[in-house]
């Protein structure tokens, strides 16, 4: 099955280059080494919020395995679906980590009270966007490539509406987490306990970071889409690895170095016991 069939007023293919066979099998093996990475940290630290992280570095070497089979037959549907698929949703994966990463911090730091959202909210709010973001792009980049262009106009066009609704997930969740920033150095400027201080300023500046390259890459996806099928962007590959395989590489280095469910983890059993419910028997948050 090829691409559609050409329009005066819409030029879309499945690829506009024959897939990089080098760069998908380099991309391939160091997401394959990340997720192997992470599955022994999380056997060894016993934190069940990582395998989220571990999901998304799988869909990026699915995403990338896909491409291989895309250089040898460049007009393959499934190639094509597999590969958009999941190279489009597994960041969906490390940003519900880091949107349950900053509900357990406001309550492990307690600071539940400057927090204009109660931290459990926060994980419902944007988890349930982030699920919604994944529905929407799943949706869009799987009916895009098909024969019919009807169709891959309006794969097109969900798949921008997904990424848009993704920056802006991200935007309110970085405007909420400064917001909570601020408030809690306010009320812990005269605290002597120093270590409890710095060990939830580390944990939101590794959220920043994490939640920037995320960002980064979502903003370029959108713009990608944005411009169109024939346009610069998606009409050349080193965008995709420059943009998005880069960015997601540095996301799983710094969780996996910087490991932020430490920060998070000397209470946790309390917090678990002592809950109001939204945690038990799932120990995500």
């Amino acid at each position: 099955m090829g691409n559609p069939p050409s329009h005066p007023t819409f030029d879309w293919k499945m690829f506009r280059y024959v897939p990089s066979l080098a760069g998908a099998i380099v991309a391939l093996v160091i997401f394959s080494i990340m997720t192997l990475l992470h599955t022994w940290q999380l056997l060894k630290s016993r934190q069940v919020i990582m395998i989220y992280v571990i999901v998304g570095a799988i869909l990026e070497v699915s995403g990338y395995g896909a491409r291989i089979g895309s250089h040898f037959n460049d007009e393959s549907w499934a190639a094509f679906i597999m590969g958009g698929v999941f190279l489009l949703t597994g960041p969906l994966f490390f940003a519900a980590t880091i949107y349950m990463m900053l509900g357990r911090t406001i309550r492990l730091v307690g600071g539940e009270d400057v927090s204009f959202i109660k931290p459990r909210w926060y994980t419902r709010i944007f988890v349930a966007a982030d699920v919604t973001t994944l529905i929407i792009q799943g949706l869009g980049s799987s009916i895009m490539g098909t024969m019919q262009l009807k169709l891959a106009i309006a794969g097109e066009k969900i798949v921008i509406a997904g990424l848009a609704l993704q920056v802006a997930t991200f935007i309110i969740f970085l405007i909420a987490s400064t917001d909570f920033h601020i408030r809690m150095n306010r009320k812990t400027r005269a605290s002597s306990d120093a270590s409890v201080v710095g060990d939830w300023k580390k944990m939101l500046w590794i959220l920043y970071s994490v939640s920037t390259l995320v960002l980064v890459r979502c903003t370029f996806r959108l713009i990608e889409y944005a411009m169109g099928n024939a346009a610069y962007l998606i009409a050349h590959e080193w965008t995709l690895y420059a943009f998005d395989a880069v960015p997601m590489f540095l996301v799983l280095i710094l969780l996996l170095v910087l490991q932020p469910s430490k920060y998070v983890s000397q209470q946790s059993e309390k917090l678990e016991e002592s809950s109001d419910g939204e945690m038990g028997g799932v120990h995500v948050e």
